[in-house]
């Protein structure tokens, strides 16, 4: 998942600054008081531009941000990427017959070399602190536990540095005491027991092991099954492997180092970006649209009660992650505090609480869970990243308290507005049915599968149920 997550994002910056050298050298035509090139030598040079700067830029490593190189890799990379992108042209344009009339070649390629050159510097240093700037303030981050002794520092060292890859390293699981002093900011863990409740308790993305097979003191087998179990990621530190390993994994170049990854999740990389592309697109088309509702909405239940429009509640995550999860209100304002008198007469089974005639729930609240209409504010959860569209619901954390070991696995993708369960199981499956299908959708998950249940939630909301 890494490797294909670095080589995109390569690929896709790599374009970007193709795009921008292409726009810089159309633009720079404007310096000029009479037109330097008809439009049919243009494609000719764009063409040729597109292929030229396309071929440096990946081949000298520029279409990743900073990563582990220096600066000065990265200005000496610019500068010969338009250093000698541009003497081609000049070359050409001095030497090929049927550009060899073109007046201002020179003066014009010293114009677009300079422009070049400290513009595609300054997108990646403002790419650069931009992504840092997120990173620092927890967008997009993944969440790491390295396994290791004295020999993983240059490992981990790398993992600090480089702050744009979007890692946070939680804690560190090592008998050495060396790692208390040195990494003070990462909970230190000494053995695999305190690793298992940690990873119960914190969102872990990914676990790097990078002790060799011999190293007894942690079981690597049951570190495997227990993070399979419920969803985390594990990195192998491949070198330390001589015989063929009995699950299915990938290898990715992590630090100079190859490692065997290990997931139960999906690893269609490109797929699940566009999943998160279409939730963003759409979420903001269904709020756009229905803002006249929105508003209508939001006006009666003030003046229902005077109380508050919306309900906000604390909500887990993918992968124990906490946030903020909105909904227009549907019950009245004191409705927690009557939740406590209520608990006998749950008829869900399970740690979720659920009553079909709920005497909290207002007049209004019955009409907008019936039609769904109560769950539109949590399109702005979707666009924040804290949701998708489709996904297992996110839980309450006393119910995540409550679940089996393996149901946490349902907290291993994003949580979402709808999923299986919803619309094809919706209030008359058990709590561990609901598990089993949230699961199943996990280990099935594709961009067809998300549209079916799309299409399949309309059905639902068009045919009001809701309870």
């Amino acid at each position: 998942m890494i490797n294909k997550r670095e080589l995109w994002l390569s690929l896709l910056m790599t374009f970007v600054q193709i795009i921008i050298t292409i726009l810089i050298f159309i633009f720079t035509e404007s310096f000029f008081t009479e037109e330097v090139f008809s439009f049919n030598e243009k494609v000719i040079l764009l063409s040729q531009i597109a292929v030229i700067w396309g071929a440096f830029i990946y081949k000298l490593r520029l279409g990743i941000i900073f990563r582990a190189s220096s600066v000065f890799s990265m200005l000496r990379g610019y500068a010969a990427t338009v250093f000698f992108g541009s003497l081609f042209l000049l070359l050409e344009l001095e030497f090929v017959p049927y550009l060899r009339n073109i007046n201002h070649s020179f003066q014009y390629l010293s114009i677009f070399f300079t422009a070049d050159l400290l513009l595609l510097i300054c997108f990646k240093f403002i790419l650069y602190y931009s992504m840092c700037y997120l990173r620092k303030r927890g967008y997009n981050t993944r969440n790491v536990i390295i396994v290791g002794d004295e020999s993983s520092h240059s490992f981990i060292k790398s993992f600090i540095k480089a702050e744009d890859w979007g890692y946070s390293l939680l804690a560190i699981i090592s008998p050495d005491e060396i790692f208390k002093e040195t990494y003070k900011k990462a909970h230190i863990i000494k053995n695999q027991d305190t690793l298992k409740r940690y990873i119960t308790l914190y969102p872990v993305d990914d676990v790097f092991y990078c002790l060799p097979l011999s190293d007894k003191r942690y079981n690597l087998e049951q570190m495997i099954s227990e993070l399979n179990e419920i969803g985390v990621r594990l990195h192998i530190m491949q070198h330390f492997f001589k015989q063929k390993m009995n699950f299915d994994y990938t290898i990715n170049p992590i630090f100079d180092h190859n490692f065997i990854t290990h997931q139960t999740t999906s690893e269609n990389y490109i797929g699940l970006k566009i999943k998160g592309i279409l939730d963003i697109l759409l979420s903001t088309a269904v709020l756009f649209i229905s803002s006249p509702v929105i508003f209508l909405l939001a006006v009666s239940i003030k003046l229902q009660d005077g109380g508050s429009i919306f309900f906000k509640q604390e909500r887990i995550g993918q992968n124990g992650r906490r946030f903020y999860c909105y909904k227009f209100r549907t019950m009245v304002s004191n409705a927690e505090e009557l939740k406590e008198k209520l608990l006998e007469k749950n008829e869900a089974d399970g740690p979720v609480f659920k009553i079909v005639n709920d005497p909290r729930i207002t007049k209004l609240g019955h009409i907008l869970r019936k039609t769904s209409l109560d769950e539109l504010p949590q399109f702005l959860n979707v666009i924040k990243g804290d949701m998708s569209i489709v996904g297992p619901r996110p839980p309450l954390l006393k119910e995540v308290q409550q679940y089996k070991r393996h149901q946490l696995r349902r907290l291993s993708m994003k949580p979402g507005i709808t999923c299986i369960w919803q619309v094809w199981g919706r209030h008359k499956v058990t709590f561990n049915e609901w598990m089993d299908m949230d699961l199943e959708y996990i280990d099935n998950w594709s961009l067809l599968l998300d549209i079916k249940i799309m299409i399949a939630t309309a059905g639902v909301i068009f045919k009001p149920n809701g309870q």
